[in-house]
C-alpha cells in the first residue's frame, strides 16, 4: 500500500428513528420532521435510512432486532413524551450491540429535559435540542473526529471527564450544554421533506372527500411554516421555540408539484400541517392565489387561532373563493377559567364569534377541543357542552372533543403549574395519565363513565354511521322529478326519511350521552348509581328506541340496499 495515499473516507451508515407511542394510530402519516432532516443531510452527500414505529404496539427491542438499528453508525431518535420509553429501549439494545454507534435524540421532549436524559439514561451520546437539520449535518460531518463533536452548537452532551467545560457549559457539572444554534432563519433554503421510511404498518393513502365539488381527492401534507408567535400553556410548540418563520408561496406550489412527479399521484387538496397557518392572513393569501393559479382544482386546509379569524374576516371570502374547504380551529374549552390556564388570552365570546363567522361563510371547522383538564369542575363543563349545542356541533364528527383530556407535556408551562398545584414532581420519563389526575371526585366519576361508554359504543357508533351515510349519499329516496321510479337503487320515500332520521340521531347520540351523564353527576349521581351506564343511554331515532337497536336498524337497512361499509372505506363526510 502506498503509505502517501490518504485513507478513503467512507460515509457513515444513518438510520433515523420514530418510536412507537404505544397504540395504533389508523390517520397514520410520515414523520415530516426526520424527513426535513433527511432530506437535509441527503443534500450534503449523506444518505440515510428511516423507520417509522409510530403507530406500532410491538415490542421497541423487538422492532429494533427486526429491522437491524444495530448495523448503523449513528441513529436519530424523534421523541416525544409518549415515545421516550420506546426509545430509551431501543437505545440500549443497539448500546449493547454496537457500542461505538453513536446515539442520537432530538424533538420536543428531549429538547425539554436534555439535561435529564444525559444524567439518566447512558445509552444516549447526545441530544439535539430545537431544531435539528445543521446541528446533525455537523455531527455526521464530523464522525471520524469524536471530540470536536462536542462543541457543536444546539447540542448537549455528557463531559468526557465528568466535569462541564466551563466554555460550553450551563455551569451544571459533568454537562456539556452548548450555546443554542439559531433557528433555520430561510425556510426554502431546506429540500422538500422527500424521504422513505420503513413502516412496520404502511401508509394509507390520504385523501379529502371534497363536498363542493362531490368528490374524493388525493390529498398531501406540507408544512409552510414553523413554529407560532402565541405562548399557549399546553403547547408542545413552546419547547422548540416561538420564532415564526414561513416559506415562500412559490414554494409550497413546487412542493405540490414535486410530489406529484414524485409519487405519480394527481394532489388536489393540501392539508397544512403548520401549527399555525394563518399568523399572516396576507402571506395565507398569497400561498392560496399562488395554488390557484396552478391549478384551479386544489383546495386547502389549515389551523389556526380563533382570535385570528376575527382580526381576518376581509380575507376568508376570498380564501374560500380560492379553494379553502375547512380550519382547524383552537377553540379548546368554553369556560373561561379554563382559557385562562390554557393561557388562550380570548374569552368564550370569542370563540362563539369565530365559529358563527365561518359558519356564516360557509367554511367548515375541525374542532380542537380540550373537554376537561385536571381542575375541572362541572360547571366548565355544563359551559362545554351549551357552547356545542348553541354553536351547532350536535352534528360534528368525529365525536373525539368530547373524550379528550389535558395532556400534560413536558416543557409545556401548564404542567409546571400543576406540579406547583399538586406539590409533585412529575417524572421527565413519564408522561401523567390525563384521565387520573382530576381534583374533583365527581369531575373523576363523570371522566371514568365517559370513557367507558367511549370502550363500549363508540366504534359501534361509527361503523353504522359511516355505512348510513354512505347508503344515503348513494341512493335516491325511490322517485324521479317526474314521479317515476329512479334509476339505481333506492329506498323508498319512507324508508328514505327514516334512515336520515336514524343517521342524524347517531350523530347525536354521544352529545346526548355526555349531558344525560352531566345532569346526572350534578344530580349526585342517582341514575348511575341505580342502573350504571345503561340507565343513562338515551333512546333515539324516529320511534325513540334504544341504541343498541339503532345501530342494528341502521346496519339492517345499509346491507338491503347493498352499501354496507367494508372496513377502511371511506365515509362520505368531510375529512378522511
Amino acid at each position: 500500500m502506498d503509505t502517501l495515499t490518504p485513507p478513503v473516507r467512507t460515509r457513515p451508515a444513518i438510520a433515523f428513528v420514530n418510536p412507537s407511542v404505544g397504540f395504533s394510530d389508523r390517520r397514520k402519516s410520515k414523520p415530516i420532521g426526520l424527513a426535513y432532516i433527511m432530506a437535509y443531510l441527503e443534500k450534503a452527500g449523506f444518505p440515510s435510512s428511516g423507520f417509522d414505529f409510530g403507530d406500532s404496539e410491538d415490542d421497541a427491542v423487538e422492532l429494533a432486532a427486526h429491522y437491524g438499528l444495530d448495523r448503523f453508525d449513528v441513529v436519530g431518535f424523534s421523541v416525544y413524551n409518549e415515545s421516550f420509553r420506546a426509545a430509551v429501549a431501543m437505545a440500549e439494545w443497539i448500546r449493547s450491540r454496537r457500542p461505538e454507534c453513536l446515539i442520537v435524540l432530538g424533538g420536543p421532549h428531549a429538547t425539554a429535559v436534555h439535561e435529564h436524559i444525559l444524567r439518566h439514561h447512558p445509552c444516549v451520546d447526545v441530544v439535539v435540542r430545537r431544531e435539528g437539520e445543521e446541528a446533525m449535518l455537523d455531527l455526521v460531518r464530523g464522525l471520524d473526529d469524536r471530540a470536536g463533536l462536542t462543541t457543536i452548537r444546539g447540542t448537549t452532551w455528557r463531559a468526557p471527564d465528568g466535569d462541564g467545560d466551563g466554555g460550553n457549559s450551563d455551569g451544571d457539572a459533568g454537562l456539556l450544554v452548548n450555546e443554542d444554534r439559531d433557528f433555520v432563519p430561510d425556510l426554502d433554503q431546506i429540500p422538500f421533506p422527500d424521504a422513505e421510511f420503513v413502516s412496520h404498518s404502511g401508509y394509507p393513502d390520504l385523501t379529502y372527500y371534497d363536498e363542493v365539488q362531490g368528490r374524493l381527492k388525493a390529498a398531501l401534507t406540507i408544512c409552510s411554516s414553523r413554529s407560532c408567535p402565541y405562548d399557549c400553556s399546553f403547547c408542545g410548540v413552546l419547547t422548540i421555540g416561538r420564532k415564526y418563520r414561513s416559506r415562500e408561496a412559490e414554494r409550497v406550489v413546487a412542493e405540490l408539484l414535486h410530489f406529484r412527479a414524485r409519487h405519480g399521484v394527481h394532489y388536489e387538496h393540501v392539508y397544512f400541517s403548520d401549527a399555525n397557518f394563518f399568523v399572516s392572513p396576507t402571506r395565507a393569501l398569497e400561498v392560496a392565489e399562488a395554488l390557484y393559479e396552478a391549478d384551479p382544482q386544489v383546495t386547502f386546509s389549515f389551523g389556526t387561532r380563533v382570535n385570528q379569524i376575527l382580526k381576518a374576516a376581509d380575507v376568508l371570502p376570498r380564501l374560500k373563493e380560492r379553494g379553502l374547504r375547512f380550519i382547524e380551529l383552537g377553540i379548546e374549552s368554553a369556560s373561561e377559567p379554563v382559557l385562562e390556564r390554557l393561557a388562550k388570552h380570548v374569552k368564550p365570546e370569542v370563540n362563539v364569534a369565530a365559529v358563527r363567522l365561518l359558519k356564516r361563510l360557509g367554511i367548515e371547522i375541525s374542532l380542537d377541543f380540550i373537554m376537561l383538564d385536571p381542575a375541572t369542575t362541572l360547571a366548565d363543563i355544563r359551559a362545554n357542552m351549551e357552547f356545542l349545542r348553541e354553536t351547532g356541533f350536535y352534528d360534528y364528527v368525529p365525536h373525539d372533543h368530547l373524550y379528550t383530556a389535558l395532556v400534560l407535556y413536558e416543557g409545556t408551562p401548564i404542567r409546571d403549574f400543576y406540579a406547583r398545584r399538586f406539590g409533585v414532581v412529575f417524572d421527565p420519563d413519564e408522561l401523567p395519565s390525563p384521565f387520573t389526575l382530576f381534583e374533583l371526585p365527581e369531575v373523576q366519576r363523570f371522566s371514568d363513565t365517559l370513557r367507558a361508554f367511549r370502550k363500549r359504543w363508540q366504534d359501534r357508533i361509527d361503523g353504522a354511521l359511516a355505512q348510513g351515510e354512505l347508503t344515503l349519499a348513494s341512493v335516491g329516496d325511490g322517485s324521479a322529478r317526474d314521479g317515476s321510479v329512479a334509476d339505481g337503487p333506492s329506498l323508498s320515500r319512507a324508508s328514505h326519511a327514516r334512515l336520515q332520521l336514524d343517521v342524524v340521531s347517531l350523530r347525536h347520540a354521544p352529545n346526548l350521552l355526555t349531558e344525560r351523564l352531566l345532569a346526572d353527576a350534578e344530580a349526585g349521581f342517582p341514575l348511575l348509581d341505580a342502573g350504571g351506564l345503561e340507565a343513562l343511554l338515551p333512546r333515539l331515532g324516529h320511534d325513540r328506541v334504544p341504541l343498541h337497536d339503532l345501530i342494528e336498524r341502521t346496519e339492517a337497512v345499509a346491507r338491503e340496499a347493498g352499501f354496507a361499509q367494508t372496513p377502511g372505506a371511506v365515509g362520505p363526510h368531510g375529512r378522511d
